[in-house]
């Protein structure tokens, strides 16, 4: 098992406590410089006419309700931290895990298959897919005429030719088309929505201050884009699968069938 930066955890309650730590030191230089002018004060006041005690014993009283206030958000501030904490822990349960997450990027190891996810607007006629290197060349494409629903695509991992190519990150192009071949475009002249997911192995955890991320092979994957966690033989749904807009699927050249519960 790979963590990477393990040493962040914790740093954020160190800086969330830092915020009521100050707080609190102010309002005990201001409580002494209080007590000082009160007590010069009642030194020099006039014998004949004293000062009130209720003034003084309301201002005591103001004191006492802002230091119990910094108490409160700072014992929040704690339970807040230690609850990011068990949250970045957590996350480690997901290395070795399957995921599905929103994103069109995914890793590739040699010998291995792609598997992505797809789901484009139900009135488009057809669409080509491509599979792009990390230099942004073209390696593979596809034309598809029945593309309605949500559709799982797997990549062998070869070019057109027949080719296999290197390990490394390959994105997956999505192009909505008419049925003249053109670029599709709804009656408002609008192009075609489209939503993509990736599914794939965590390899490690990269754990900073303000967020989670699954890496596969050297692409991270934020934790807050995770759609699907597949963890041994049980599966945990995170969240609504946004690359899922209907239930009906279809079987195209490197697409295969797939039902999704509404």
């Amino acid at each position: 098992m790979t963590v990477s930066s393990l040493t962040n955890v914790g740093l954020s309650q160190s800086n969330t406590n830092a915020g009521s730590s100050s707080s609190a030191s102010q309002l005990a230089q201001n409580f002494d410089t209080f007590l000082t002018l009160l007590t010069t004060q009642l030194k020099n006041q006039d014998p004949t006419s004293p000062m009130e005690s209720d003034k003084f014993t309301d201002q005591l009283s103001q004191f006492a309700q802002v230091e119990q206030g910094i108490q409160s958000n700072k014992n929040l501030e704690d339970l807040l931290a230690m609850q990011g904490q068990q949250r970045q822990l957590s996350a480690l349960s997901y290395v070795g895990a399957q995921i599905e997450a929103v994103g069109d990027t995914n890793w590739r190891d040699e010998g291995e298959e792609l598997t992505y996810k797809y789901n484009v607007a139900p009135e488009v006629p057809r669409l080509k897919l491509q599979i792009q290197d990390q230099s942004g060349k073209t390696i593979y494409s596809e034309e598809l005429t029945d593309v309605s629903g949500l559709q799982t695509f797997t990549w062998d991992g070869k070019n057109n030719n027949g080719v296999e190519q290197d390990a490394g990150a390959y994105t997956l192009v999505v192009q909505p088309m008419a049925a003249n071949g053109d670029t599709f475009k709804d009656d408002k002249g609008r192009p075609a929505s489209v939503a993509i997911g990736i599914i794939g192995t965590v390899d490690s955890v990269d754990i900073d201050d303000t967020d989670i991320y699954l890496r596969l092979g050297d692409v991270s994957v934020p934790f807050s884009t995770l759609t699907n966690v597949k963890l041994g033989a049980n599966s945990t749904d995170t969240g609504t699968d946004n690359t899922d807009n209907t239930d009906n699927t279809g079987d195209n050249s490197g697409s295969e069938q797939q039902e999704e519960a509404a």
